[in-house]
């Protein structure tokens, strides 16, 4: 399979040369185990990682929901806050809706650390947008 190992002056490999078809064959395996549901040893931490991603993405969607709404109502509704708050709630939606996020323990806490601290900040009173 290996066509040339390159090395360093040391001797340390450094890159490997191969075919395009044998590349392909490799890549082809690296994404279908990226695929595949990652769960953590303990199946606590998978109920505590997929309750918790939920509740954020859901704790989002609603507060989007809610601050446009009364945006809206408004007798001069901001429109360029009006639409961020839109572009939000589908991006967190879309989040929500994608079951692959929820397959791998890694993403889901990707996830938490991203919108975690945004969720923190409305519970706290602040404005996302």
């Amino acid at each position: 399979m290996i066509k040339e190992i390159i090395r360093d002056k040391d001797g340390n490999p450094v890159s490997v040369v191969l075919s395009y078809k044998e590349w392909l064959e490799i890549e082809q395996m690296r994404i279908e185990h990226l695929h595949k549901v990652h769960a953590p040893e303990n199946p606590l931490d998978w109920y505590t990682l997929t309750e918790t991603t939920n509740s954020i993405l859901n704790e989002l969607i609603a507060y989007t929901g809610r601050e446009r709404i009364a945006e809206l109502q408004k007798e001069t509704p901001d429109q360029k806050r009006v639409d961020s708050l839109w572009e939000l709630f589908k991006e967190i939606q879309g989040i929500n809706r994608s079951v692959e996020n929820f397959k791998d323990a890694w993403r889901m806490k990707e996830i938490i650390e991203t919108y975690g601290p945004k969720l923190k900040k409305v519970n706290n009173g602040e404005q996302l947008i």
